[in-house]
């Protein structure tokens, strides 16, 4: 993000409606992802958001912010200070050791910082500004529940995006922004700041919802500290209660939810979710095709295998090695590299299967923009969003489910298959067509398949209202065409949570309330 010294010079970088600017100079003042000029980049560094259509702005919100642009009269880049993946340091003597080689100065305070607070991050969508990442601002704003917990309940979240929820009767209190727990020293840190926000507001709970993930250091926390209750919640569950504990929803409803990842109630990674939601209950009645993850974890950093993956499930094992010598992404791969990831999906040695739908954007998005390794979480997704020709474009053929899973287990025969429309892309990406039609016909692709198995759910059940959750339906191609589809009548979506894994530990704090009211007999 770059912090600008007032409006005028937001506007010389990035268009600004009026909603934006009204946010730019709120209180709150957080960073705004605005649509950059066309000729930004004659005035910015080019490792400021390179190679997006859209900046990250914000204006001075303490008299140093101010003092410092006014010296320097330029945008500034402003970020936390923390090595990449680690907590934001507050301790002076920790700077000192830890940040020595990333600045040339520090500036100090004689008072200690007392708590990490990130900047807050919010968006234009389709349907009016989404809060993005809910931090320094609006957390510790509480949210109203439409329920009252007897007792303080504790959600503790989830892996990415962290933030953690803490209910005192009808009164939701999400935690800032506390990031990604992936590193030892994140966590500690995480359950630091977790403990302290309890004192903060005064209550030790002994009510604890968590997600279903064994591996989570949110889980392993829940797990390992005393409660009196422990709530498990399935993690895109959670996704569609955090819509419904803020906006009062109280009817069943049809839930979407895509993202990277989420463990499944069968051991397996889920992410592309419909679910039928009524009060704590949920049952999932559709979702897309898994993808092979050769390499697990390094697939979703090394995408060229996500690629593979999706050539070799689309056009079986020998076409797709043929293909690879045809297709940009793979030209700097080694071949033995490529025959170790065919021998491991194969033989599901080291290969995992995930139907999140991140993955097929990844897979996708690494075949038609010859991407073959992702900087930062949701990098090659975003990409193909913003590659996205503008204009009305077909479909690819998909296929459809030939049921939906009411009363019974997930089958193929409920899956949506994107196997036709990986050969399609491919076939036309060969012919020439240009990356950014593939994109964009893609993305159609998602949606109006989305939508058909959607109103099917709802033609099948009698229900009436839609929520759409998870990060990877911060895409506004994929927002914009479903509440286009569906009809902004039935279409939920929540503003103040975020819709990302930074909304969760809002919806599993939902569940957990309903859960204790349950066992108290409410």
């Amino acid at each position: 993000a770059i912090m600008c010294p007032d409006l005028e010079c937001v506007q010389q970088h990035a268009g600004v409606v009026p909603e934006e600017a009204r946010l730019l100079a709120s209180p709150e003042a957080p960073i705004v992802l605005l649509e950059a000029r066309a000729d930004h980049r004659d005035r910015l560094a080019p490792s400021v958001a390179p190679a997006s259509r859209h900046l990250g702005v914000m204006l001075p919100y303490t008299p140093l912010h101010a003092r410092l642009l006014a010296r320097v009269a330029r945008p500034l880049v402003v970020t936390s200070a923390n090595p990449s993946g680690g907590p934001a340091v507050i301790d002076r003597d920790e700077a000192c050791a830890r940040l020595a080689t990333l600045a040339d100065g520090f500036v100090f305070h004689d008072r200690p910082i007392a708590r990490r607070v990130e900047d807050s991050v919010v968006a234009a969508a389709h349907t009016g500004m989404r809060v993005v990442r809910r931090s320094r601002g609006f957390a510790p704003m509480p949210i109203r529940l439409p329920v009252r917990a007897r007792e303080p309940v504790l959600a503790v979240g989830g892996h990415m995006k962290n933030t953690a929820c803490l209910v005192l009767g009808d009164l939701a209190y999400l935690t800032p922004h506390l990031g990604d727990l992936g590193l030892e020293e994140s966590a500690r840190a995480w359950q630091a700041d977790v403990e302290d926000f309890e004192r903060l507001l005064g209550v030790r709970a002994e009510v604890l919802a968590h997600d279903l993930h064994p591996d989570y250091a949110t889980t392993r926390y829940a797990l390992a500290r005393p409660a009196r209750l422990r709530v498990g919640v399935q993690h895109h569950f959670a996704h569609v209660m955090a819509t419904l504990a803020e906006l009062h929803v109280d009817e069943p409803v049809v839930g979407v939810v895509f993202d990277g990842t989420g463990f499944g109630t069968d051991g397996t990674a889920w992410g592309a979710e419909l679910l039928i939601v009524e009060g704590g209950r949920w049952t999932r009645v559709s979702t897309f095709r898994p993808l092979p993850l050769p390499g697990s974890e390094q697939a979703i950093r090394e995408v060229w295998r996500l690629a593979y993956a999706a050539l070799h499930e689309a056009f079986g094992p020998e076409e797709a090695r043929a293909l690879t010598s045809r297709l940009r992404v793979f030209d700097d791969v080694p071949a033995a590299s490529l025959a170790t990831i065919a021998r491991m999906i194969e033989t599901s040695v080291s290969t995992v299967r995930a139907r999140g739908m991140g993955r097929w954007f990844d897979a996708l998005g690494a075949l038609a923009l010859a991407m073959p390794r992702a900087g930062f979480d949701g990098h090659v997704a975003i990409a193909l969003e913003e590659a996205a020709a503008a204009g009305e474009v077909d479909a690819y053929p998909v296929v459809l489910p030939s049921a939906l899973a009411l009363d019974e287990p997930i089958t193929a025969a409920h899956e949506i298959d994107l196997r036709p429309t990986v050969r399609a892309a491919v076939g036309a990406l060969l012919e020439g067509v240009a990356p950014g039609v593939v994109s964009a016909r893609f993305h159609r692709t998602v949606v109006e398949a989305t939508a058909t198995t959607v109103t099917r759910a709802l033609a099948a059940t009698g229900l009436r209202r839609v929520v759409l959750s998870g990060g990877s339906l911060q895409n506004r191609i994929l927002e914009r065409g479903l509440v286009e589809r569906l009809g902004e009548e039935r279409v939920m979506i929540a503003r103040e949570a975020p819709i990302n894994d930074g909304g969760i530990a809002l919806g599993q704090a939902l569940a957990a309330v309903l859960a204790l009211n349950a066992v108290s007999g409410q």
